[in-house]
Order: structure tokens, then sequence, then C-alpha cells
């Protein structure tokens, strides 16, 4: 499930990911993010992934990320922030193949995954 947090302000947009997303759920981003891109133009996306279970694969966080992929031209640079640091290769490809300046901070890094979106 998820749900937006304290860090959304403008073109930044801040969502919690807690365990698995169904498909219902990530339509609901994607609405939020198309509604966001027509008054931004551009947006930029700041992610927190607790206890985020089907991020033990990367076919099944390709997936979950499914809202980013289609918004990808539009998404200026996306940060997640999770608990496992061998999951950054797998974010490192999810922007490679979205075409999304995308880096993955640990949840030790929560103050310069919000500066780097910022910036």
């Amino acid at each position: 499930m998820f749900q937006r947090i304290e860090d959304s302000s403008g073109k930044i947009l801040a969502f919690k990911l807690t365990g698995d997303m169904d498909r219902k759920e990530t339509d609901k981003i994607s609405r939020i993010l198309e509604k966001a891109i027509q008054e931004n133009g551009t947006i930029r996306l700041f992610l927190v992934m607790e206890h985020y279970n089907t991020m033990n694969s990367a076919e099944a966080l390709y997936e979950d990320l499914r809202f980013a992929k289609i918004h990808s031209d539009h998404i200026e640079r996306m940060a997640v922030v999770g608990d496992r640091t061998w999951k950054n290769t797998w974010v490192a490809l999810f922007g490679l193949f979205g075409s999304i300046d995308t880096r993955y901070f640990d949840n030790t890094e929560m103050k310069a995954a919000r500066e780097w979106v910022r910036e």
C-alpha cells in the first residue's frame, strides 16, 4: 500500500510504499502523477520503501514502479530510499530502462535523498 508523505510539495511528489503494491494502487499513484504533470510540466519523485517484500526481485520492483515508467518522459529524477544496499543495482537498472535519473539511498541516508531530489 502507499501513502503520500509530508515531503510532497509543488513538483516533488513523495510516497511511502509499504508491503506489496497491487495494480489498483499503482493506477492511483499514476493518476496523482498525471495531475502533477499537468500542473507542473515535470515532476520529481521521492519514494520510501519499507517492509517491501516484492522488492526482493528485480521483476517485481519493475512492475510495482510501473507508474514511474509510464510517466518517465516527465520525471526529472527519482530518489528511492530502502533498507538493503544490494537493491541499489535494481533501482539503477530501473532508472536506466525507464530513462529517469534515479538513485538509491539506504534508509540511514534519508536527508541526503531529500536534498538530492530537490537539487
